[in-house]
Order: structure tokens, then C-alpha cells, then sequence
């Protein structure tokens, strides 16, 4: 029964390797996003764009920047509106961010 033999199943599986893989694709997105996604793109200077990071913990992914003024780009001010290329990118291109966990999980097969 396929039940009983799920944490076995997971067990063999390299999580961590896909989220990894998920990372990497989820910054092409946000730069993709960030080029592509808006009547003007969100680039400037290039730093913002060259900025976009992951982190991994365990199998959780952050993606984000560590710039002052990402925030302010992303979420808006009084006199400018936002920008969500981060929750922008991810949701426009979730099912490439899960195509690359599940080649990250296939490799592991071979």
C-alpha cells in the first residue's frame, strides 16, 4: 500500500536539492518579472535587479533583496505605487519553479 511506504519514500527524496533548485529558478523569475512584467520596467541602475537573492532552511526558500529601498519599490509609497515583483515573479511563474523541484527530484533517480 502506497500509504505505509510514504516515509519511506520521502526519506529517499533529496528535498533540500529541489528547494535549491527552486531558489535558483524563483530569482530568474523575479528578474524576468522585473524586466518583462511592467509597462516600465523595474530597473534602474541594476542593482535592484542584481540584488535578488535566496536563502535556504532546510526545505523553506526566502527570495527577496537586501537593499534600503526594495520595500518601498515592492510595496508603494504616498507618491509612487508598488511594484510586487517578488510575489509577482513567483506567482507568474510558479509552475516553472515547480518544473525545476521536479527536475531537481528526477535527477535523483537516474
Amino acid at each position: 500500500m502506497l500509504i505505509s511506504r510514504l516515509p519511506e519514500l520521502l526519506a529517499r527524496l533529496d528535498l533540500p536539492a529541489a528547494a535549491q533548485a527552486m531558489g535558483e529558478a524563483a530569482v530568474g523569475a523575479v528578474r524576468t518579472q522585473m524586466l518583462e512584467g511592467y509597462e516600465r520596467p523595474v530597473y534602474r541602475t541594476g542593482a535592484l535587479h542584481d540584488n535578488v537573492s535566496f536563502a535556504l532552511d532546510g526545505t523553506t526558500v526566502a527570495i527577496g533583496n537586501t537593499l534600503p529601498y526594495a520595500i518601498p519599490v515592492h510595496d508603494g509609497t504616498c507618491r509612487m505605487a508598488g511594484r510586487p515583483y517578488l510575489a509577482d515573479g513567483i506567482l507568474n511563474h510558479a509552475d516553472a519553479l515547480r518544473q525545476a523541484a521536479i527536475r531537481a527530484l528526477r535527477q535523483q533517480e537516474a
